[in-house]
This record gives structure tokens, sequence and C-alpha cells, in this order.
């Protein structure tokens, strides 16, 4: 489970993300695409991997960690919630993310959706998107602590007697 960020085609719909994923078949100019996209990554945020799998290719950047899946038509890229403890870590997560989103769209022509927040990835909301970015990532940290809404619940212990 992470943060978010989806790529369509212009005109394609999102529906088509749901089925079974097909072999990978990249067209010449969606491989060249991709070359373009993991030197660029490299050249402008850092250190990163690749990986090729039989459905789609992946890059992974060091730090922050995220993932770019890339399917020639489609992409995605997921943000881990740790970096959500503090805001400075929090902003650097998500401005890297909008940074790696604005490579995929200016090399594929495709149109990168803020899936979180509900906004394209061009309006560059990075206040609004780094709020709930952090909201989340502390609601996961009250959960694994024990300290989510169905942990303060008076039933929790039995009626009133705190038992």
């Amino acid at each position: 489970m992470g943060y978010d960020i989806g790529f369509l085609m212009p005109g394609q719909d999102d529906d088509r993300l749901s089925e079974e994923l097909p072999l990978l078949q990249l067209t010449n100019e969606q491989e060249a695409a991709w070359r373009r996209i993991v030197a660029r990554a490299q050249q402008e945020i850092g250190a990163a991997d690749e990986d090729r799998y039989p459905a789609h290719l992946e890059l992974w950047l060091r730090d922050p960690a995220m993932q770019l899946c890339y399917a020639g038509n489609s992409a995605s890229i997921e943000i881990p919630y740790r970096y959500t403890a503090t805001a400075a870590s929090a902003h650097a997560a998500i401005a890297t993310a909008y940074a790696l989103a604005h490579i995929v769209e200016a090399e594929t022509g495709m149109r990168g959706l803020d899936y979180e927040v509900n906004q394209a990835i061009q309006d560059n909301d990075l206040p609004r998107a780094v709020a709930r970015y952090r909201g989340v990532g502390q609601h996961v940290r009250d959960l694994v602590a024990g300290q989510g809404p169905d942990s303060r619940s008076s039933d929790r212990h039995g009626p009133s007697t705190g038992q």
C-alpha cells in the first residue's frame, strides 16, 4: 500500500487498468520513451534501478524510494508511507514523485493523475498532495501502533468499567 499516481494516454479509460495484465509488447516509440524516462530520472533525480517483467517495466528510485511501473500506454508511481513522519521528508517524497511524473508526461504524452487528491499532475498542487500523504501516513502509523479509532472505543474493554 502506498500513495498512487497514475498515467493514461489521453482518451484512454481508467477501467483498462483493472483488466488482467497482458504480456508487455512495447512499440519502438514506447521503448524509446522508457529509455528517455530512465536516463532523465537518473540524471535529474538520482540513483535508480530498473527491472523488466512480463507485463511491465519498473524503475526504482532509491532516495526517497519509490516505484514507477510502465506498460507503454499506462504507468503508475507508488510512494511508500514511510516518509510521512516529518513535513520535510513528506514534502521531499511528493516533490520527487511529481518530478518523476513530469518526466513521464513529457516523454510519453500520457497525463498523470494524483489519485489520492484527484488532481492532475500538471496542477502541481504540492501542498495539497503533501497534506494528504502525511494524513494517510499518520493514520497508518496510528493503526500499526494500536491507536486507531477501534482501539479507543469503550466496548473494547467492556462497557464503562474500562476492563
